[in-house]
């Protein structure tokens, strides 16, 4: 019997919960179907279907669903509401399935699975249960499938958070012979920890960003995303906010911007995208937040279609050697002990 094939987009969603969705619908005999990651053919494809006046993540998810048109018997396109008490993803995301419909006509049948928890029929299991039941019609298999992915997953999570010793890194001893020869030989080979705040698909995603991780790791920096901080610690750094925000997403990013002020990382980037409503505000809540820690240096970097590498790696490199300048000052003049 030929296995159904089920299309799942590289793009928004994707990076927190591709693991489930895969190993669940492998689980009861479908063969999934991943996008490409993002390239300029998929960016352009997502342009051209698009409306223009939504936000650059959305555009290139339009791409990945077209890029998958013909190879699949379904794409996989989840309604995700709400995922945890008091919050909800940004009005984009909730009407995706609908925007994806009303732009590409010719695509081949979606899977909307509603993901709200606040109603019964919304919950992980019932959501995931009805797209089983269009793979097999064996229930037990179904519930079974659902109870090891969801064990897995939630594992999995665990497992990639953050190790506490990477934010207390060894300073480098002083070297009088490197001290002698200038500081701009000596910045370079600084260790210092930056944390890339945003969300998800914008921190992972290389195209979106310009290579932005890989650029930071060959420059010797030590890399901090929301992804490393437990959501205990993020629902313990948001209780400081004079209000709560209401977007899952812009939770995580904000609460890890703020753990990773508190524990003095040498620097933060912001990642936004243009037109992203949600960015708009939240940008403006952790630059004020910034400003309680002025040892910690901050910037932030807005992306969208016409984003040029050039400004990108400009910035970057200036934003780099203004904090390893100010380590250096910092290792060279410290009180001796």
């Amino acid at each position: 019997m030929k296995k159904i094939r089920i299309g799942i987009p590289y793009a928004l969603y994707f990076y927190e919960y591709y693991p489930l969705w895969k190993e669940f619908l492998t689980r009861l005999g479908a063969e999934v179907i991943l996008s490409k990651p993002t390239n300029k053919n998929i960016l352009d494809l997502g342009v051209r279907s698009s409306l223009s006046e939504v936000c650059l993540p959305v555009k290139i998810f339009y791409g990945h669903v077209l890029s998958l048109a013909d190879q699949v018997d379904y794409i996989l396109i989840p309604r995700m509401v709400c995922v945890e008490k008091g919050a909800f993803f940004c009005p984009k995301i909730i009407g995706l399935p609908d925007m994806v419909k009303s732009s590409i006509s010719t695509l081949n049948s979606l899977l909307v699975p509603l993901v709200d928890v606040r109603k019964p029929y919304g919950t992980w299991k019932n959501s995931l249960f009805q797209v089983g039941q269009l793979i097999t019609d064996n229930s037990l298999a179904i519930s079974r499938a659902f109870s090891i992915s969801w064990e897995n997953f939630q594992k999995n999570y665990v497992a990639n958070l953050l190790d506490p010793k990477l934010l207390n890194p060894s300073l480098l001893a002083k070297d009088t012979k490197n001290v002698a020869q200038g500081l701009d030989k000596m910045t370079i080979n600084i260790n210092i920890n930056i944390a890339v705040v945003g969300h998800d698909y914008l921190v992972n995603d290389s195209y979106i960003n310009l290579n932005l991780i890989d650029k930071l790791k060959k420059m010797n920096v030590n890399i901090l995303t929301p992804s490393m901080v437990p959501p205990r610690i993020v629902k313990k750094q948001l209780k400081k906010l004079y209000k709560p925000i209401f977007w899952s997403l812009s939770r995580k990013a904000v609460g890890a911007a703020l753990y990773y002020f508190e524990n003095k990382v040498e620097g933060v980037i912001h990642l936004t995208s243009f037109e992203c409503g949600e960015d708009s505000m939240v940008g403006e809540l952790i630059h004020h937040q910034s400003k309680q820690y002025p040892e910690v240096a901050y910037t932030e970097f807005v992306f969208d279609e016409h984003t040029g590498e050039a400004g990108i790696n400009t910035r970057l490199e200036a934003f780099l050697d203004m904090v390893r300048r100010k380590k250096q000052y910092e290792i060279n003049f410290a009180p001796s002990r």
